[in-house]
């Protein structure tokens, strides 16, 4: 067991129902199950802090809840928009969690026209199918490129993700072969890694910066989808083809993070949230 203190008091629900991740599920208790990192672990909110049950990896939790981040003081900087000021109210606590690059580039090919149930069963099945069972647990850790590549088209046809199954094994192979490389990925500008995420079968410019955003924390993009496209033109008065300078000079650097706040906040309220 491991506790992780963040300085003000954090928010399950907000971290795991934001839309960033679908390997957390809520228990009845509050808490959530979710595998990282070849683990299964336990979150739960006691004494104002997150303690994680079924590991000892402070070092690894402590950067997947990007726990070093100064939070308080963007949400301090987003007060000055009355409008992302009221969202941030709603649910500021949300952080972006540092999830693995393989994993987010997958998971979210699967998300593309998708919901967020049926997004969290292919994910499963996909994991069960070639993913590494956790010990003494029934629970499946993500797996690697060269797992899926493994398994092979056919099978993977099988876990329920339609047109998808060949966007997975095929950006799964460009992966193992390196006529993708994730390393570099990681080194380069917000722009050029766009631009390489857009090589990958079934990654459109959508999910091309939900992935810098989840899997690479580069919090100067703004994913644009139509729950957002509605927003910006309801709450701010934005044409769709203004939208990227609009969030650059309204939001900043931290942009990404606004995304979420207002994605979340008019996602639970809805169309009138603003």
């Amino acid at each position: 067991m491991i506790e992780l203190n963040f300085g003000s008091m954090p928010n399950l629900e907000h971290i795991f129902e934001c839309g960033q991740c679908f390997r957390w599920n809520s228990q009845p208790d509050g808490s959530y199950v979710g595998v990282a990192n070849g683990e299964v672990v336990r979150a739960s909110i006691r004494g104002g802090k997150i303690v994680l049950d079924g590991t000892d990896d402070i070092e690894f939790w402590a950067n997947y809840f990007d726990a070093s981040f100064d939070y308080e003081g963007v949400k301090s900087a987003f007060s000055k928009d009355e409008i992302l000021k009221k969202c941030v109210a709603h649910c500021g606590g949300i952080r972006i969690l540092q999830q693995d690059l393989f994993e987010t580039i997958i998971s979210f090919i699967i998300s593309a026209n998708n919901n967020i149930p049926r997004i969290k069963k292919i994910i499963e099945a996909l994991c069960k199918l070639c993913g590494e069972i956790c010990v003494n647990l029934n629970y499946y850790a993500f797996p690697t490129a060269e797992q899926i590549v493994a398994v092979g088209a056919d099978k993977l046809a099988t876990i329920g993700a339609g047109y998808r199954d060949k966007y997975i094994f095929n950006a799964a192979k460009a992966v193992l072969d390196g006529s993708i490389n994730l390393a570099e990925i990681k080194k380069m500008p917000t722009d050029l890694a766009r631009a390489e995420l857009l090589k990958f079968p079934g990654v459109g410019p959508k999910v091309a910066d939900c992935v810098l955003l989840f899997g690479l924390k580069r919090l100067d993009v703004f994913p644009t989808d139509v729950w957002v496209k509605r927003i910006l033109d309801e709450a701010y008065n934005v044409p769709p083809t203004e939208i990227h300078q609009f969030a650059e000079e309204q939001f900043g650097e931290y942009r990404g993070l606004a995304q979420q706040y207002l994605f979340y906040y008019y996602r639970e309220n809805g169309k009138k949230a603003v």
